[in-house]
């Protein structure tokens, strides 16, 4: 039997080329996510309570992502948060306020709707 399809080099050239974009596609795609999880992890643990004068902060340092499909995503995002706290009624002043840097971890679950992720659910361990 007579073969009728014979790969060439510029065939598998195109082959290649179309490998290596798709998988340029899925890692920017991974980083555009792991960004926004990035953000929405700092401003669950960023918050201020005034009337006790107690202030948090947070540090994002990890975000991964763990599973992504076209409709949901799993990220877990770990960093470090400092929380300030000064007596009440009291100005805030960082020199007699107490600071406790505490590790934080979050797992964050994303929804896709028209096109964007949008948080849907928070698991902090």
């Amino acid at each position: 039997m007579e073969k009728i399809f014979r790969p060439n080099k510029w065939f598998v050239i195109f082959c290649a080329l179309l490998v290596a974009v798709w998988g340029g596609l899925q890692l920017v795609a991974n980083m555009r996510l792991a960004d926004e999880a990035k953000q929405e992890a700092s401003q669950i643990f960023t918050w201020d309570w005034p009337t006790l004068n107690c202030f948090s902060k947070a540090d994002v340092t990890d975000a991964t992502v763990v599973r992504r499909t076209d409709s949901d995503a799993i990220v877990k995002v770990s960093g470090k948060q400092v929380v300030t706290t000064a007596p009440p009624n009291t100005p805030v002043d960082f020199k007699t306020a107490r600071s406790d840097v505490v590790d934080v971890n979050v797992t964050l679950t994303f929804y896709r709707s028209s096109n964007q992720w949008v948080l849907g659910k928070v698991e902090i361990p």
